[in-house]
Formats: structure tokens, C-alpha cells, sequence
């Protein structure tokens, strides 16, 4: 049971933030920064954030070597705050955003704007006179019923969220049907976790690492630990090229 509450965490994480990407399918290296809470929260629920913190003590430190942070002798919390703004900058350097005297979070919803913006650019979606939570909305619109034609969902006369349920749903059950998972009389997270479970061991075969008396946490952390670069190479979970997450990323959100 611990072991399957954990792939949930890890499924929830690695499939991405509707906080930090409001419109796009970001990779899940900007993912987990929504596990962390504020720095105002209460002492107690810092405690619950250090013991689920380190469930992802390899990813973390993945990131911070790719992003040239020493980890040598550092508390966890601070290195995935290192990591955090680490990611912050960069990200906003990319886009040729101003950084000086800028506090991370409104670096972060400036970020996230000049990706809206670009986002609905390249989809032809009209910017003038509107703020970037209707602009995403509207986006996100657009995305929605192209992915649903995509399927052969039928879109006319149906809200939002019924539209995006249906979507969520059949591409939940067309990955569960590429990895042979049987989604009858199971709970949707149920189906989410069996899908990364399916796709971590998968991962394995295709590195070349022996499953042999481990879990799926001991493989997914070996894989962080010493395959990233053959498994970024060969495209495999948890690198692997998913043009669906935009959605599901939305699904598993919804569950949390």
C-alpha cells in the first residue's frame, strides 16, 4: 500500500503543475515545485513537507546537478528551494524577462504570462485587452476542442468541463490500453498509478537494469541516479515525450 501511494505522488508530480503551466504540458522538470507549500505555512505542515520531500530525494538532486547546484551536506528543503529558483531564472532568461529585484513569485506569474502569450500567438488567439487568466482560459478553450476532434469527441452544445472530462478520459484509457491495463471496476488514480507502474518497468527493460527483488520507487530512483542520459536518449519514463500530458496533467489535478 506505501508503495502505491508513492507512484501516485510520483505519477501526480512527474505529469505536471497547472499552477506553474496553466496552458502547456511543461515537462515534469518544473513539475514538483507545487509539492512544496509556502513559506508562511505552519511549522506542522512543514514537518508533513520534509517526509513526502524526500520520496523525491533523487529527482531532486537529479535537477540540481543538470542545474549545476552543489547538493554535497545540504538539507533537502533548501537544495529543492536552490533548485526552485535555479529553474525560476533560467526560465525567465529563456524568455528575456528582467530578473533584478524581482521576489520569485512574481517572477513566476510573470513567466507564466509570456508563455500565455505566446501560446495563444501560435494558435491565433486574439491578446488584445485581455488579462492573462482570460487569455489562458481561452487558450486552453482552443486547445481543448482540437484535441477533442483529435479523438472524434464531439464538441458542439458541451461546457468546458464536460469536454475536458471526456477527453481526460479517453486518453487515460488509450494509455491504459498500449500498456495492457485493466481500467474495469477501478478507481481512475487506480488506473493512473498501474499506467506509471507499467511504464516504469518498461523503462527498466529498454536501460538494461535488473528488476529483480525491487520496487517500482527503487527503480524509478536507480533510473535518476545512474540512466538519465540513456534514458533521455532513448525517450523513456520519466523522460519521455508525452503530448498528452496538457490534459492529463488535468486529470490527476482534479483527483489530488
Amino acid at each position: 500500500m506505501k508503495n502505491k501511494f508513492i507512484l501516485i505522488m510520483v505519477a501526480l508530480i512527474i505529469a505536471g503543475s497547472w499552477q506553474v503551466s496553466t496552458v502547456f504540458g511543461e515537462k515534469q522538470d518544473e513539475a514538483w515545485f507545487d509539492f512544496f507549500k509556502k513559506d508562511e505555512e505552519k511549522v506542522e505542515q512543514k514537518h508533513e513537507e520534509h517526509k513526502g520531500l524526500h520520496k523525491h530525494e533523487a529527482w531532486i538532486k537529479y535537477k540540481a546537478k543538470e542545474l549545476g547546484i552543489e547538493a554535497d551536506g545540504k538539507d533537502l528543503h533548501v537544495l529543492a528551494k536552490e533548485v526552485k529558483e535555479a529553474k525560476l531564472l533560467k526560465k525567465a532568461e529563456e524568455l528575456g524577462i528582467e530578473t533584478e529585484g524581482k521576489d520569485l513569485a512574481n517572477l513566476a506569474k510573470e513567466i507564466h504570462h509570456k508563455k500565455v502569450m505566446k501560446e495563444a500567438e501560435k494558435l491565433g488567439v486574439d491578446t488584445e485587452g485581455k488579462d492573462s487568466k482570460q487569455l489562458a482560459e481561452e487558450v486552453m478553450e482552443v486547445k481543448l476542442q482540437k484535441k477533442a476532434e483529435e479523438l472524434g469527441i464531439g464538441t458542439e452544445g458541451k461546457e468546458k468541463e464536460e469536454l475536458l472530462e471526456e477527453v481526460k478520459t479517453a486518453i487515460l484509457e488509450n494509455e491504459a490500453k498500449a500498456y495492457n491495463v485493466d481500467t474495469d471496476g477501478k478507481e481512475e488514480h487506480e488506473i493512473v498509478m498501474e499506467i506509471h507502474e507499467a511504464k516504469i518497468y518498461e523503462a527498466a527493460e529498454k536501460l538494461g537494469i535488473d528488476t529483480e527483488g525491487k520496487n517500482p520507487e527503487d527503480i524509478l530512483n536507480e533510473i535518476f541516479n545512474d540512466y538519465v542520459g540513456k534514458a533521455k536518449e532513448l525517450k523513456v519514463f520519466p523522460f519521455e515525450d508525452n503530448k498528452d500530458k496538457f490534459y492529463l496533467e488535468h486529470y490527476m489535478e482534479d483527483r489530488d
